[in-house]
């Protein structure tokens, strides 16, 4: 993966977590696993990624929220987020909008 690639992705979280903060949106791990489930699949989709990276990329995305609230999560843990966040396929366009517009 690319630097510019793992720039991407911290850049979009970090544009996530500002929109989550303004909108009083609960910065929850339930709404961050279907932001980072859908920007996966966009990025996957949109050839941003390989279907290699997926992983990686989410693993960047775990610990962008892991950071976000404190590092409470365990290493053990963010590998599951991970699997968690890679083994769903779908988009949500709605919850990428905000961060896309």
């Amino acid at each position: 993966m690319t630097v510019q690639q793992k720039e991407m992705i911290v850049q979009d979280f970090e544009k996530y977590m500002r929109y989550t903060l303004q909108h009083n949106i609960p910065f929850t791990l339930e709404s961050f696993a279907a932001f980072a489930i859908s920007l996966v699949n966009f990025y996957r989709g949109s050839n941003l990624i390989s279907p290699t990276e997926r992983r990686e990329t989410a693993l960047i995305l775990s610990r962008s929220f892991n950071a976000g609230i404190g590092n409470r999560i365990t290493q053990e843990d963010l590998d599951q987020i991970t699997d968690l966040i890679i083994s769903d396929t779908t988009i949500d366009y709605s919850v990428l909008n905000p961060i896309f517009s």
